[in-house]
């Protein structure tokens, strides 16, 4: 279960960072496939998430795309499916927070209505070092064969700490470097099991998120890395 929880929350750190001109950022290019490598506490890769861009299309504000995130552990094994949707507009970006949450064409037993407080994290257009920049919360409940479920998810505590170059396999970029604090907790018949992490971001201007790093109690708990790029 534990190890479960440190992958949902590795996708959802690697899913929350997109912003500005929406022209060449890979969550809004059509048919873009993006892979994101796990990597554990000791710098081992356990697993990786697959995105996969589509329908992108022009609304009254901005424009906007769907696109799916699949989960592998290290043995290529599928563990899960979720879906979400990007915002993006003159004034920055929105992202679904409930990405990272499992499909409910994976957990066909499951019956879940979400309920959010903000369900979208927003990021502006125009970012600088010492920035505050928003947080946001989700919260979905539900039943499973008869247990009540609830997850809790929220970013608070976020600033843009500073500028740094980052090179990955897939590229290399400048980036904002943003810290936020991450909270976690998933509760099945009022048994709960919470998950508190300090985290970093660094996200390229013009292109995305392309690496994340989470600490716990001070420790490196492992991190994200943008290892494939294709359009």
């Amino acid at each position: 279960m534990k190890k479960l929880l440190f992958l949902m929350v590795a996708l959802l750190m690697a899913a929350s960072s997109w912003a500005q001109d929406c022209a060449g950022y890979y969550y809004l290019l059509n048919n873009a496939e993006v892979e994101m490598t796990v990597y554990d506490a000791k710098g081992t890769a356990s697993g990786k998430t697959i995105y996969k861009v589509s329908n992108v299309h022009k609304e009254a504000t901005g424009t906007v795309s769907d696109f799916t995130a699949t989960i592998y552990d290290k043995s290529n094994r599928m563990i899960t499916t979720s879906e979400g949707r990007f915002k993006c507009s003159g004034d920055g970006v929105a992202v679904d927070m409930k990405v990272g949450m499992p499909s409910m064409s994976q957990l066909k037993d499951l019956k879940m209505e979400a309920k959010t407080t903000n369900s979208f994290l927003d990021y502006p257009a125009s970012m600088h070092v010492g920035q505050e920049l928003k947080g946001g919360a989700f919260e979905m409940a539900g039943n499973v064969s008869g247990m009540d479920v609830s997850v809790n998810y929220a970013i608070s505590n976020r600033k843009v700490a500073g500028k740094e170059k980052i090179t990955t396999p897939a590229g290399s970029w400048d980036c904002y470097k943003i810290s936020y604090d991450l909270s976690f907790k998933m509760q099945m018949m009022g048994t709960g099991v919470p998950m508190k992490l300090n985290a970093v971001e660094w996200f390229a201007p013009g292109f995305g998120v392309v690496k994340t790093l989470s600490y716990m109690d001070g420790k490196e708990a492992g991190g994200t890395l943008i290892t494939k790029f294709k359009k």
